[in-house]
């Protein structure tokens, strides 16, 4: 019997043997990409990335910062009630991509090819920055190293993973030759730019430095103040967004592939169950903003708002409430497609002139705090009423609560910016209920995802030991 065991085993391994070369040839795809190119992984990482934080936008963000309430017994992200799944689907997308992003920076390195390897810096940068600074200490040194057979990386600080990723950055803003096109296609972001392309895409990594530059402005070792100057005070060297040309904005064609992610999304689906907060509502109302009717349908002849993060068992009650909804439009609006606004840029920069980090003081603030709402009405379409730049709250008074307000307003639906902002600075005074879970505090963090505490459970243990607990309420190094 052990001979025969032997004899059948030997055959199945010569058979197997004798037959790869041909099952190697049946599994070719005769139209797949037979070259990979940088250019290549541009367009889905782009893509996938934004849709990304759309759904991070309407899941996590908007519930968190009263853009909307979500009016089910489930919604509880609203009342801070933050469950260990929440932020899956971000840490997966976005490590997906990140991979993705790795793979163009070793294939342009390789190349030689300064656009791409810059490109490919700056969404590493704009994509990390977004998972350390939802969840705190990741992945970093040792991810994206799965063709090195590395599958369960180490966790980085999130200090050491910002100063490299703005060392990065630093380097990238360089690398850019305006001279020369990113000629190997992919480029759903500014390839209608023509000869204007790659200083698009400079102006975008400037941009996204000062964003993450005044992030971690709290933290004197970062040097926040001078390199914000340095940049602002060099256009020829360090370009930033003129205009709303320029910004990083991907406008959803709703054609294959290019859709709105809710674009197939029904009206129950997609707005009837999210309902604004009183907050946002009533601060829209008393500055008699354009933008609502564009953001929220109204119920009847009035727009209805509720309390955000009503408790558990108020669901029924608040579900039959005659309630203002999300405008369903947006379900295929090209709008949600913003990685970062001119009107953004604006707005930092007003903060940082108000703070005296680059010249103008409070008169050059006010330019800039009042180009930003000018812009975030001009993206949305609606018309700036003559008085509201003039009026109580919304008139410049040289106070950050008032900058960082309308900045609040112009992030709506922009992935979790309002959040990480803040946290930052404790702006705009959210009110919530009484009864919210977490004793009414926001929330400063997510909690790791179960994938990693399963599978990565000795490096996610050391990570949590850094933090004392894997806790909602644990602060970002940024925060301290």
């Amino acid at each position: 019997m052990k001979k025969i065991h032997y004899l059948v085993l030997a055959f199945a391994i010569i058979s197997a043997l004798s037959c790869t070369k041909d099952f190697d040839n049946m599994r070719k795809d005769p139209n797949s990409i037979k070259d990979i190119t940088p250019g290549t992984l541009l367009s889905q990482t782009l893509y996938t990335a934004t849709t990304t934080n759309i759904a991070a936008a309407r899941s996590i963000g908007n519930e968190l910062m009263q853009y909307t309430v979500q009016k089910s017994e489930n919604a509880f992200v609203q009342r801070y009630d933050i469950r260990a799944t929440e932020g899956n689907n971000l840490w997966n997308k976005h490590y997906t991509m990140l991979n993705n992003a790795q793979d163009m920076l070793i294939r342009a390195e390789k190349e030689g090819n300064a656009n791409y390897t810059a490109v490919a810096l700056t969404l590493k940068a704009w994509m990390m920055s977004e998972l350390t600074d939802v969840f705190g200490n990741v992945p970093y040194s040792e991810a994206l190293k799965g063709d090195e057979l590395e599958f369960l990386p180490k966790y980085d600080k999130q200090q050491d993973i910002y100063e490299d990723l703005l060392g990065n950055l630093d380097k990238a803003a360089l690398l850019f030759n305006d001279k020369e096109r990113l000629d190997q296609g992919g480029d759903i972001l500014y390839g209608t730019q023509e000869a204007a392309q790659v200083t698009c895409w400079k102006k975008f990594c400037n941009s996204l430095r000062l964003r993450l530059y005044l992030r971690v402005s709290n933290r004197p070792e970062m040097n926040s103040p001078a390199k914000i100057n340095s940049i602002v005070s060099n256009p020829d060297v360090y370009p930033i967004f003129t205009g709303a040309s320029d910004q990083a904005y991907l406008a959803f064609t709703n054609t294959e592939p290019f859709y709105n992610p809710y674009f197939n999304l029904t009206n129950v689906d997609f707005g009837a169950n999210y309902c604004p907060s009183n907050f946002i509502l009533q601060m829209m109302q008393d500055f008699g903003d354009p933008r609502i009717p564009i953001w929220y349908n109204k119920n009847g002849l009035e727009y209805v708002s509720t309390q955000s993060g009503f408790p558990s068992g108020m669901a029924g009650t608040i579900f039959s409430l005659p309630t203002s909804y999300i405008n369903y439009t947006l379900h295929e609006s090209p709008r949600l497609g913003m990685i970062m606004s001119y009107s953004e840029l604006q707005f930092i920069l007003a903060e940082v002139a108000l703070k005296g980090w680059i010249p103008g003081g409070n008169a050059q603030a006010q330019i800039y705090y009042e180009n930003g709402v000018r812009a975030s009405m001009t993206f949305w379409v609606a018309t700036l009423p003559a008085t509201y730049l003039s009026q109580p709250g919304v008139a410049f008074d040289g106070n950050l609560s008032t900058i960082i307000n309308q900045k609040y307003l112009s992030l709506f639906y922009v992935g979790l910016e309002s959040w990480f902002d803040y946290r930052r600075t404790g702006y705009p005074a959210l009110i919530v209920h009484p009864q919210a879970s977490n004793g009414g505090k926001m929330p400063r963090r997510l909690l790791y995802p179960i994938v990693t505490q399963a599978y990565n459970k000795t490096n996610y243990l050391e990570a949590v030991s850094w933090i004392g607990t894997d806790n909602i309420n644990v602060k970002s190094w940024w925060e301290q």
